[in-house]
């Protein structure tokens, strides 16, 4: 079984499951959503805003002769992703519903260019595997925690299997057609944007605010990790 296909079975499991309280019991407490908030913000600092740099000279080399004059490219789509997002989630209405799907638009179309990146399972932006799938994992279970306790119905209703449709897709189109580097690199540094603005904003745990060690522990513990076993 392909490494990315496997990684893209345990992201869906994570989305059917996330908002199973009675399943899991004690892992709604703050201590471990401090924990994967931990891992999450790990994972961009030490891992996600390096990988930046990876996909540099390749939009160097595409955007070079259309965008001259500016050598930050991969970090100019990644504040591009950081206002989108920031957008989608700031979005003023007096429709709670609208706004609640504006919102969530954000969160599919992060999801749909996940799964393309896991169709490619030596894409070296999301290696190591194992750990990529571990940070997105711990990050989708923040977020999907978030969402279920605010709208439980359309979560569980609705919104998971969306979500899972968009993974699936993005896996889809990546796994049977052939996506160029350059689109790759815009696609790591889009979802980088999101990723951050993400982390700081909303991963840290608004309802139980129990475990500041445990965020400790998993910030420190993953970045361990990262710099023993990924190539950061």
């Amino acid at each position: 079984m392909q490494s990315g296909f496997l990684s893209l079975l345990i992201l869906i499991l994570i989305h059917c499951f996330a908002n199973q309280t009675m399943v899991f019991g004690w892992l709604w407490h703050g201590r471990f959503l401090s924990f994967a908030a931990g891992i999450s913000f790990a994972y961009v600092f030490v891992d996600l805003l390096p990988s930046l740099e990876k996909g540099q000279p390749i939009l160097k080399q595409t955007f070079g002769d259309v965008i001259p004059y500016l050598d930050r490219h991969a970090y100019l789509i990644a504040l591009l992703g950081v206002l989108v997002y920031y957008g989608l989630q700031s979005s003023s209405t007096t429709n709670a519903a609208r706004s609640f799907w504006c919102k969530i638009s954000g969160y599919l179309l992060f999801n749909l260019f996940v799964g393309a990146s896991l169709a490619d399972s030596n894409n070296p932006d999301i290696q190591p595997l194992f750990l990529f799938t571990i940070a997105m994992g711990m990050h989708y279970f923040i977020h999907d925690h978030n969402v279920s306790v605010d709208n439980p119905e359309l979560y569980t209703h609705e919104v998971r299997w969306l979500l899972v449709i968009a993974l699936c897709l993005g896996y889809t189109v990546g796994y049977f057609t052939h996506i160029p580097d350059a689109v790759v690199a815009v696609i790591v540094s889009f979802l980088a944007g999101g990723m951050i603005l993400n982390a700081l904003r909303y991963e840290l745990p608004k309802r139980e605010q129990l475990g500041y060690t445990f965020f400790v522990i998993g910030a420190l513990g993953y970045t361990a990790v990262l710099l023993g076993v990924g190539e950061v």
